[in-house]
């Protein structure tokens, strides 16, 4: 009786280890979905890398200072998610030695001085206020649009020189809608 155990054990043994191979082939094959990615830190983080790298590729003038304003919706106002990935890009930013950034408290401060109401759009002249008044050779924006439910949001980010008003550089990612953002971008 052992003997019979023992051998239909050790045939279905390798039987689980090609099927689990199998599952990993399936997904990286496009036949089956992989698993949602979890919304943590490092994802967040690893998000941030990779919209920095396309600003960087999609550059037409270098900057090494930046005015980070606050990530806004569509709405024009700034979500727990919108604050959230703000710090999160300044951080990586500086992190990953792309460009220096102006201290958020500086950056309300100077927008408190200004009487600018920030909304996700500026004018010319707003936009060289705020890098005059920061030192900044470039003052950069975001979008989070929440497209519609069961799609990922999109981020979108703009580098504008402020001596010209010209847009230097642009760039966008998608976010995974786990329930932590839906929350979060619902959050104000």
């Amino acid at each position: 009786m052992f003997k019979i155990r023992l051998l239909i054990f050790s045939a279905l043994l390798p039987a689980l280890f090609v099927t689990g191979a199998c599952q990993s082939a399936m997904v990286m094959a496009g036949l089956k979905k992989a698993p949602p990615p979890v919304t943590d830190s490092a994802y967040f983080n690893g998000q941030m890398e990779k919209l920095l790298e396309r600003l960087k590729a999609n550059k037409s003038r270098n900057f090494r200072r930046a005015a980070v304003l606050s990530f806004v919706n569509t709405n024009g106002k700034v979500s727990e998610l919108g604050k959230i990935l703000t710090i999160k890009f300044g951080e990586r930013a500086v992190a990953g030695n792309h460009f220096r950034v102006v201290p958020s408290g500086q950056v309300k401060q100077a927008l408190e001085t200004l009487k600018i109401d920030f909304k996700g759009e500026l004018t010319k002249e707003q936009v060289k206020l705020i890098g005059d008044e920061l030192k900044a050779d470039a003052v950069i924006t975001g979008k989070i649009s929440d497209l519609q439910k069961g799609s990922d949001v999109d981020l979108t980010v703009s580098a504008i020189q402020p001596s010209t008003g010209d847009l230097v550089s642009a760039a966008g990612i998608n976010i995974y809608r786990s329930k932590q953002v839906q929350t979060l971008i619902q959050q104000f």
